[in-house]
């Protein structure tokens, strides 16, 4: 089985280079309602657990959550980037949400207990609340609570990474080592899950355990998380197995493919992770 899976993925390297990947864009998005998402993600005052989206997804740092926050009911203990999450047409790690603004009602409801009927209720009476959503011309209500949210994760993309303006023909923009890692990278069959604009984020997968008890970090088929911004997004896995992206990997060499990486390679390949970093997103500044 292995050397038929070599032999294929042999033959993908030789023809998915960078022609197969296009770089990130900006999403088009409302600046007013995205700019009061922004003041609602970081509100812990939103929540009668007094928390808020920022709990999980901690955009101070680099939008990844945080590990064993005991917060997150969906993802076990470790929340997936919101960077470019507009760019992913799955959602949770079951995959069972294929809409952004059904994702951001569970995530309000689920782990943060703000339900319709609550919000509106709360907010009412509420000045402050009134004031807010008035000087951009709308009412504190959940709908538009939820609107500005979707307006603000949309605005959470990482632009201008190495590896995009390599890919939008700056041959410079990425070093030797990193163009031999996006070689690996398709070689060793790592895009046939991490695909598409993102890297990720749009389709299901199973790590294989038959090959080490290392590799039980999950249960069934999970949501292939995103590989951009990789490198300042970890720990790894939904259970924040691993810390260190080398070992993600190796971890990663022998489930999936049953070897042990070469080192070299496992560095070629970091190196070109580390192209996928972005730009802090301008809403951000």
């Amino acid at each position: 089985m292995n050397k038929i899976f070599f032999i294929f993925a042999l033959l993908l390297t030789l023809f998915a280079d960078e022609n197969v990947y296009k770089p990130i864009a900006s999403i088009p998005y409302d600046k007013d309602l995205a700019n009061l998402g922004k003041q609602l993600y970081f509100d812990v005052n939103l929540s009668p657990k007094k928390l808020s989206c920022n709990s999980c997804h901690n955009l101070n740092l680099s939008g990844n959550g945080t590990n064993n926050s005991g917060i997150n009911t969906d993802n076990e203990n470790n929340p997936p980037t919101v960077l470019n999450i507009a760019y992913s047409n799955l959602f949770f790690k079951d995959a069972s949400i294929t809409d952004l603004k059904e994702q951001v009602k569970r995530t309000l409801k689920t782990d943060m207990d703000i339900t319709p009927k609550e919000f509106n209720n709360r907010v009412k009476f509420n000045v402050a609340y009134q004031k807010l959503f008035n000087s951009i011309g709308l009412s504190a209500n959940y709908d538009n609570l939820v609107n500005a949210l979707v307006e603000f994760e949309k605005a959470l993309v990482t632009l201008d990474s190495p590896f995009d303006l390599y890919l939008k023909g700056d041959k410079n923009a990425i070093s030797m080592q990193a163009k031999r890692g996006l070689k690996l990278f398709n070689f060793y069959g790592c895009s046939s899950c991490h695909n598409g604009n993102n890297f990720g984020g749009n389709i299901m997968a199973e790590i294989n355990k038959s090959f080490s008890v290392g590799c039980n970090v999950s249960d069934g088929k999970v949501k292939v998380p995103t590989l951009r911004n990789v490198t300042i997004t970890e720990p790894y896995t939904y259970i924040g197995a691993f810390v260190n992206l080398s070992d993600m990997i190796r971890a990663m060499s022998v489930c999936q493919l049953g070897i042990i990486m070469p080192d070299e390679d496992v560095d070629d390949i970091v190196e070109f992770l580390k192209t996928l970093e972005g730009k802090r997103p301008k809403i951000l500044e």
